[in-house]
C-alpha cells in the first residue's frame, strides 16, 4: 500500500469519525425532543382519562365507557312495591356475572317462590323452589334480561334527562329514562303488565365511584297507574340494585343434573 494511499485511509477514517461525532451531537437534541413530546402526549391521555368529569352528561359517557372494560361484577337486588296502603317485596336476591367466560349465576325470591339460574356454554338451567334442575338453550336477549349492569346502561344511554351532585367520595348521577324502556324495567321487576298503564314519574339514581367511574349502587322510583280489581290504583315501585366485586375470579359451574 503506497503512502498516498495509506493518507487517503487516514483521511477517510477521520472523515467518519467526525461524521460519526456530528451525528451524536445531532441525535441527542433530538432524541430528548422526541422523548419530551411522548411524556406530553402520555401526560395528556392520562389527564383525559382521569380529569374529573364537570357535567352529567360527561359522566354518563365515563359511566358506559368503564363499564366496557368490567370482566365479571356481583349484585345483589331488592324490589318493593306499594298501593292501596301496603307494601310488600316484589324480588329479592343475588347474582354473579361473569362476561369473560360468559357464564352467570341468579338467585331471586319473590313472596310465592324462589328462582334459581345458571347460565353455561350458552345454555340455561334453571329450577323453582329448589326443584330439579331443567335446561334450555339461552339467547343473547336472555342473557340481557338479568344482566343488571347491561340493562341499566341502556336505560342511561337513553335518559332523556340528566343531573348530577358531587360528594366527597361519589357522584349521584339522576336520570330521566325514556318511557318505553320504563315499562320493560317494571315487567323485569316482576310487575305483570296489562297494556293501560299510565306512567306518572320514574327516575334512577345512580351511586358512582369518583375514583373509578364504576356504578356502586342502582336504585330506581316508579309512580304509575294501574289496573287493580277494575280500579285504577296509584302504585309506587322501588328498586335498588348494588353492584360490586368488580373483576373478580367466579367459579361458576353448570349444575350436575
Amino acid at each position: 500500500m503506497t503512502r498516498t494511499d495509506r493518507l487517503g485511509q487516514a483521511g477517510g477514517g477521520a472523515k467518519n469519525k467526525a461524521v460519526r461525532e456530528s451525528k451524536k451531537r445531532i441525535d441527542w437534541p433530538v432524541f430528548i425532543l422526541i422523548c419530551i413530546t411522548c411524556l406530553f402526549l402520555l401526560l395528556s391521555v392520562a389527564y383525559l382519562e382521569h380529569r374529573e368529569v364537570s357535567d352529567a352528561r360527561a359522566l354518563a359517557g365515563r359511566i358506559l365507557q368503564t363499564s366496557k372494560d368490567v370482566n365479571s361484577y356481583q349484585f345483589s337486588i331488592h324490589s318493593n312495591i306499594s298501593m292501596l296502603g301496603e307494601s310488600f317485596t316484589l324480588v329479592k336476591g343475588n347474582g354473579s356475572v361473569d362476561y369473560a367466560n360468559g357464564r352467570m349465576a341468579i338467585r331471586l325470591k319473590s313472596l310465592e317462590d324462589s328462582i334459581d339460574l345458571v347460565i353455561a356454554d350458552d345454555t340455561a338451567y334453571y329450577r323453582s323452589n329448589d326443584d330439579v334442575w331443567d335446561t334450555k338453550g339461552m339467547h343473547r336477549k336472555g342473557w340481557e334480561t338479568y344482566d343488571q349492569l347491561a340493562q341499566n346502561n341502556i336505560l342511561l344511554a337513553n335518559s332523556t334527562f340528566l343531573s348530577m351532585e358531587k360528594t366527597d367520595s361519589c357522584f349521584i348521577l339522576t336520570a330521566l329514562p325514556d318511557s318505553s324502556a320504563v315499562l320493560r324495567d317494571a315487567e323485569m321487576a316482576g310487575v305483570r303488565l296489562k297494556g293501560d298503564e299510565h306512567l306518572k314519574e320514574y327516575s334512577i339514581r345512580y351511586t358512582i365511584d369518583r375514583d373509578s367511574y364504576r356504578i356502586n349502587s342502582i336504585e330506581s322510583r316508579m309512580e304509575l297507574f294501574m289496573n287493580v280489581q277494575g280500579m285504577m290504583t296509584p302504585v309506587t315501585i322501588n328498586n335498588r340494585v348494588d353492584i360490586y366485586g368488580y373483576n373478580a375470579l367466579l367459579d361458576i359451574e353448570a349444575p350436575q343434573l
